[in-house]
C-alpha cells in the first residue's frame, strides 16, 4: 500500500484499521516528534498519538492529490495536534 492509496482508503472509510496502522507505521518518526513537541511524552503524549491518527484519518477527504501525501500528513499532523492541545486547556 501506498500514503496516496491509504489516503483514499480513509476517505471511504475512516475506520480502515489497516491504512490507519500504515501511514502511522510508515510516518512513526515525524508523527511521534509533534506529538513530542507539543505534548511531551507519557500517557498523554501516547493517548495524543492515537486520538491524532484518528484525526488524521477524518480529514482523509481533504486530500489533494496534487499535494504530496507526506505534506498532506505532516500538515494535519501539526494542525490535528494544536487543536488537541488546544482542547485539552480549554
Amino acid at each position: 500500500m501506498t500514503d496516496r492509496e491509504a489516503i483514499r482508503r480513509l476517505s471511504v472509510n475512516l475506520r480502515d484499521c489497516l491504512a490507519v496502522s500504515w501511514l502511522h507505521f510508515n510516518h512513526a518518526a515525524e508523527i511521534h516528534a509533534v506529538v513530542t513537541r507539543i505534548f511531551g511524552t507519557g500517557p498523554t503524549a501516547e493517548k495524543a498519538e492515537y486520538d491524532l491518527m484518528e484525526r488524521i484519518a477524518s480529514r482523509a477527504r481533504s486530500y489533494n492529490p496534487h499535494e504530496g501525501a507526506q505534506d498532506w500528513l505532516l500538515r494535519c499532523a501539526n494542525l490535528e495536534a494544536e487543536c488537541l492541545r488546544n482542547e485539552a486547556t480549554h
